[in-house]
């Protein structure tokens, strides 16, 4: 009963880290946009990152990388001055064996079936997002690039499978997983992509856990994000049939065959369960008045945004 209570309190001081740093990331991410816009309209009046008149599309794109990263950045050092965590705990290590082919195309399976759900749930209840516009090439198609496919791959992991989880990782794998997860998706402050997130956040921690290092899990994040620019890439410049067929390849194909590789190797005694950390459940985390607030003020947020859009 005492090791009971003790794990619960240590789920809801860790919970209340993981949303203290989400609020944090939240309000520097504001912020830091606010100050650059204000530099940049400095130098030429009217400009903002929103209306960046007077700058190069891909010195617009390389301000917006610098506020995602110091938004990720200074949280990370701000909770390894602050909390229990230190820097082991961000597992930027060697990862223990895993299966890299299995793991991707779980993984991208995962991620697309996320895309086609959440597509859908989209569209039935009337919710559309402006499509991002890329450039045919040059260097602003490069700093596309790097803002979305490289930037999240490496900051993202780091920040949630790395800190927010390594901060719940003495409560159990199954809260440590899922905290973190859960932020993730309501900071996309979007539903189709929220849903995406979510699931792939909980296979990207469930890794972490595995292979004790977030490396192979910037590795699949990395993979995603550019089958996703090129998806989006084909869609502006392919022709219809070439991208209508890539797209079916990513939303059908990727599903079936991680249905087939999960139901395989179950067969041969492969256990998602297998090596993971015991404790307390996932929903332990909600015991977390902090947690709990955070997750309803990101869901107000993303409904009030709506409205406004």
């Amino acid at each position: 009963m005492k090791q009971r209570i003790a794990r619960t309190r240590g789920v809801k001081g860790a919970a209340s880290w993981c949303a203290l740093a989400a609020f944090i990331y939240l309000f520097l991410k504001n912020l830091l946009a606010v100050g650059v816009s204000f530099l940049m309209n400095l130098r030429v009046e009217g400009a903002s990152l929103a209306d960046p008149v007077g700058f190069s599309g891909t010195a617009a794109i390389f301000l917006e990388m610098l506020v995602g990263i110091g938004a990720i950045v200074l949280p990370l050092f701000w909770l390894l001055r602050t909390t229990r965590l230190v820097p082991e705990d961000l597992r930027v290590i060697l990862p223990a064996p895993w299966s890299p082919l299995f793991c991707l195309s779980v993984f991208l399976g995962i991620a697309n079936a996320g895309n086609l759900f959440g597509g859908l749930l989209a569209r039935l209840i009337g919710v559309t997002k402006e499509m991002t516009v890329l450039p045919a090439a040059g260097s602003e198609l490069f700093a596309y690039f790097l803002s979305l496919c490289v930037m999240p791959a490496i900051v993202e992991e780091l920040f949630f499978r790395g800190a927010l989880q390594g901060l719940m990782r003495p409560s159990g794998s199954a809260a440590a997983m899922f905290a973190p997860a859960l932020l993730f998706a309501l900071l996309h402050q979007d539903l189709a992509q929220g849903i995406t997130a979510f699931v792939c956040a909980l296979f990207l921690g469930w890794l972490a856990e595995r292979s004790g290092s977030i490396l192979p899990g910037m590795l699949l994040h990395f993979v995603n994000n550019c089958l996703a620019f090129l998806s989006l890439y084909l869609r502006l410049f392919a022709p219809s049939n070439i991208s209508l067929a890539y797209e079916l390849l990513l939303l059908i194909g990727f599903p079936l065959l991680a249905l087939w590789l999960v139901w395989f190797a179950e067969r041969r005694g492969f256990r998602f369960s297998a090596g993971l950390r015991p404790g307390v459940g996932p929903l332990a985390v909600f015991t977390s008045p902090v947690y709990s607030v955070a997750v309803v003020f990101l869901i107000v947020l993303a409904v009030y945004a709506r409205q406004l859009g």
